[in-house]
């Protein structure tokens, strides 16, 4: 299934930094195997807060991703296999990485979407696409219209909630496509809360998530280390009338990684499942 990851705003709603904790999350919940990726013609955020956690040394990352997926569709050559081949592992088994191109000559991105489309279902469960609002809008118009559900990244400003939800800027969002709403950068204290928003705009509650606003994660994109913050963070245990911020960041992220499995009907099993029996 085809997850598209997308923002009407570049960086307000923290798109690829939401992506990246529920795609792990998802992966370390789950027996599941989860490959992401991006529109975007260079290597950027993704490749980034992963990069102390991929498996591939640096020599070989100049030759995989899309760079090798390009060379394979030129060649008439890709397979589901090439696509597996080329991915690097992030967890073992679990999560993957197709990174963007390390070549200055740009490459036609959506030459090269359609094939991998076409062929990640074998080896994969899910296909997680971050898309940046500053795209070639034939790109992301691709990935929307392929993509099985559509999560729309926005954050807790009154002014780009409105202008998203009441001027009518949800284009290029298809009308009749599923639509996840995710929170960044969530503030629990502010008065504009997930409830106030799901009220003021005619929202279900099981369409709206979000990924609190955590220093702690901050700093692990910044340090490359998102894996081990998330494995360190979802060992928080609460106490009685005690706030556990890591416990709260893990709860919400695996809720809204828990409303996107829900939304495509997949119920993979559970790592806690796996420990029980």
């Amino acid at each position: 299934m085809l997850v598209a990851f997308w923002g009407p705003a570049q960086g307000q709603g923290r798109t690829t930094s939401n992506m990246a904790a529920i795609a792990a999350t998802i992966a370390l919940d789950h027996h599941i195997r989860v490959l992401m990726t991006h529109t975007h013609v260079e290597q950027g955020g993704l490749e980034y807060v992963f990069s102390q956690t991929r498996a591939m040394p640096q020599s070989a990352r100049t030759s995989g991703g899309m760079d090798a997926i390009e060379r394979l569709v030129q060649c008439g050559m890709l397979t589901p296999e090439g696509i597996r081949d080329h991915a690097e592992s992030i967890l073992k088994d679990r999560l993957e990485l197709l990174g963007g191109s390390t070549n200055a000559e740009k490459h036609e991105t959506e030459l090269l979407l359609p094939h991998i489309f076409k062929d990640y279902r074998r080896f994969y469960d899910l296909l997680l696409v971050d898309i940046s609002s500053e795209d070639n809008p034939d790109v992301v118009s691709l990935v929307m219209e392929q993509a099985d559900l559509i999560v729309v990244n926005l954050n807790q400003n009154q002014v780009s909630l409105n202008s998203y939800f009441l001027k009518n800027n949800k284009a290029p969002v298809p009308k009749h496509k599923p639509v996840l709403y995710c929170l960044g950068a969530y503030e629990r204290t502010s008065r504009l809360n997930r409830e106030r928003i799901i009220k003021q705009y005619g929202l279900k509650k099981k369409e709206v998530g979000f990924v609190p606003r955590h220093i702690g994660y901050m700093d692990a994109q910044n340090e490359r280390r998102i894996i081990q913050f998330l494995l360190k963070a979802r060992e928080a245990r609460s106490r009685f009338l005690e706030f556990s911020e890591d416990g709260y960041f893990t709860g919400a992220v695996r809720q809204m990684g828990q409303l996107i499995l829900r939304t495509l009907d997949i119920s993979p099993v559970s790592e806690l499942e796996v420990a029980n029996d």
